[in-house]
């Protein structure tokens, strides 16, 4: 039964998405974060959703959208080079006999993030206005917030001995991969709580991200602990009840440390007191290993997944992986595009990075003088808190080509598009209204969770 329900809504949608594409945007990241066909047993649980979803909704944005202006941001250059970058690698790798090992994987990763990537650009075309913007953002939150809470229930049914995964056989499947994806979350589902009027969904929202707080603590992720620390102390500085925040954020860690399971206390104990387990060593080898690999190969790398590749580690191991492991994976998303991508595809990403994070302090430092956009400054502060997770979770954790940042990254570009349209209609150069005073209530952020 749930199996046909769900193919009746996926297939029913399809010319929904093709007459209204923004509601094809919708069903896309419902889907690719929900993953509603892996909770079925039967005919659905291999039947391309997500393709069934998007092609209407390429087709419907082609034959609607007009303007293509907004690709014209430095980030959305950026993104384009660096989606070049990965072809690049990936055709040169075809032609070395050494990474011939990890050419299947490599083809199936450069399929997987040009369908990222393609659909990242069509929800820069389509997301417009504020409310399709809010709508992205909810759906987003709304997805990845109800694994949180299937997860935090899973955890109380077991006392927390179990570790809570990601659906089966997607990207989110991995229990750090899934802890990532929740930390990049939680910035929208609390901003989006203290923005919202209505107070049923605004309660939802806060409970929703409690659980996401709890799921991630439930991955037994240590890169997602370290994550988590900085995801919440960035949004309790970005409030203005900072007292309160700190106080109940010492409340919270003194609960979890004093109630945690033994598993969990013993795993995090010795990532705390710096004792090296064999989980640890291993990404202090693979570290070293995309290290050495990189002085063979600076420029092109070795493409999609090469650390894994047995060939390819063994030759550049420092020293072999504790419990007899042939390879192993990069563990962290700076050494796995140093050694899929080369220097390039690093520096690129990083440039990136730190050309979105310039953006969203411009937009929050400018939104202030424009009345009609300082709800812009908010969704700044979310989606910047949302990138600072995937960086300092993804130094220990090797998923740079998770779908997340990739997602925020395009609402950087819509957020520059829609503030520079507030602009336009309000017939001002930014010069005139940088130089009137800040009016006032405006000096600090309107969250006030």
């Amino acid at each position: 039964m749930r199996d046909f329900l769900l193919l009746a809504i996926i297939l029913g949608s399809v010319p929904c998405c093709f007459v209204n594409p923004y509601f094809g945007v919708l069903m896309w990241y419902w889907v690719t974060y929900f993953n509603p066909h892996r909770f079925t047993w039967g005919i659905t649980y291999d039947f391309p959703v997500a393709l069934v979803v998007a092609a209407p909704t390429i087709l419907g944005a082609v034959f609607t959208r007009k303007s293509f202006r907004s690709l014209a941001a430095r980030e959305s250059i950026l993104l384009l080079m660096l989606w070049a970058w990965f072809a690049i690698t990936y055709i040169h790798a075809q032609s070395v006999p050494l990474f011939a090992g990890n050419m299947a994987d490599a083809a199936y990763e450069m399929g997987h993030m040009s369908k990222i990537l393609l659909f990242t650009f069509v929800m820069i075309l389509i997301v417009m206005t504020k409310e399709r913007l809010r709508g992205v953002l909810l759906v987003t939150a709304g997805s990845l917030g109800l694994l949180a809470v299937k997860g935090t229930l899973f955890g109380i049914r077991t006392g927390g001995e179990s570790r809570v995964w990601g659906p089966p056989d997607s990207f989110l499947s991995d229990n750090n991969a899934f802890g990532l994806a929740l930390n990049m979350c939680l910035p929208l589902l609390f901003f989006l709580a203290s923005q919202e009027k209505r107070r049923w969904l605004r309660i939802g929202l806060y409970i929703t991200f409690v659980c996401a707080v709890l799921a991630v603590l439930l991955t037994y992720s240590r890169g997602g602990l370290l994550g988590l620390a900085v995801v919440l102390m960035a949004i309790m500085l970005k409030t203005r009840h900072k007292v309160v925040g700190t106080a109940l954020a010492i409340v919270a860690a003194v609960v979890v440390f004093s109630y945690a399971p033994d598993a969990w206390m013993n795993r995090m104990s010795q990532f705390a007191s710096g004792d090296l387990d064999a989980s640890a060593e291993q990404r202090l080898v693979s570290w070293g290993t995309a290290w050495n690999f990189s002085h063979d190969h600076p420029i092109t790398g070795g493409s999609f997944d090469v650390l894994p590749n047995v060939v390819v580690f063994q030759r550049y191991q420092p020293r072999p992986l504790p419990l007899g492991f042939p390879s192993s994976g990069p563990h962290s998303i700076y050494f796995q595009l140093l050694a899929d991508q080369g220097f390039p595809g690093l520096i690129l990403f990083l440039f990136l990075i730190g050309s979105c994070f310039w953006s969203l302090w411009k937009i929050r430092r400018q939104a202030r003088y424009l009345p009609s956009a300082t709800y812009l400054a908010d969704y700044a502060h979310m989606v910047e808190v949302s990138i600072l997770g995937f960086m300092v979770s993804g130094a220990f954790l090797g998923f740079v080509y998770l779908d997340v940042i990739y997602e925020m990254i395009g609402l950087v570009i819509v957020m520059k598009m829609l503030f520079r349209h507030e602009l336009e209609t309000n017939g001002g150069r930014l010069e005139e209204i940088e130089s009137e005073p800040i009016p006032t209530g405006q000096e600090e952020m309107v969250v006030s969770g």
